[in-house]
C-alpha cells in the first residue's frame, strides 16, 4: 500500500487501484494485492470484559439507585406488563383436542387439525 499523499491522480490508472481509508490514513491499493486489515477481529476483548466488570464494581450503588429511580417511574407500566403477560400464558383447551397458551389463539386457528375439527 502506498500512501494518498504521494500519488499522482492523473497519471494513475484507476482501473487496477482503489483508494482505501484505514483510521487517519488513506492509502492506493492494487485490486487482488490488498491485506486484509482485521481476519480475525474479536469484537470484546477480555480487557474490556476485566474493565466493564471493575467499572459495575466501582459504580454499584450508583447503577442500583438508577434502577431504583427507573422502577419507581415505570411502576405502573411494569405492573400493566406483567398483567397482560400472566393473562397470556393461560391454558385453553380447544374443542379440537389441543391445549395451548392464549397468546397462540389465532396461530391454532389457522392450523389443519383445527380447521379439520370445524368440518
Amino acid at each position: 500500500m502506498e500512501k494518498v499523499s504521494h500519488i499522482d491522480y492523473k497519471n494513475t490508472d484507476w482501473t487496477r487501484f482503489f483508494i482505501r481509508h484505514s483510521g487517519e490514513n488513506t492509502y492506493l491499493v492494487e485490486y487482488g494485492k490488498e491485506r486484509i486489515l482485521k481476519k480475525n477481529y474479536v469484537y470484546q476483548s477480555v480487557n474490556m470484559t476485566s474493565y466493564r466488570q471493575s467499572y459495575y464494581e466501582s459504580h454499584k450503588q450508583e447503577f442500583k439507585d438508577r434502577y431504583k429511580i427507573w422502577y419507581e417511574q415505570n411502576k405502573e407500566q411494569i405492573k400493566e406488563r406483567r398483567r397482560i403477560q400472566y393473562l397470556n400464558e393461560e391454558k385453553i383447551n380447544c374443542p379440537c383436542g389441543k391445549v395451548f397458551q392464549k397468546r397462540n389463539l389465532k396461530k391454532h386457528l389457522k392450523t389443519k387439525s383445527h380447521i379439520k375439527y370445524l368440518n
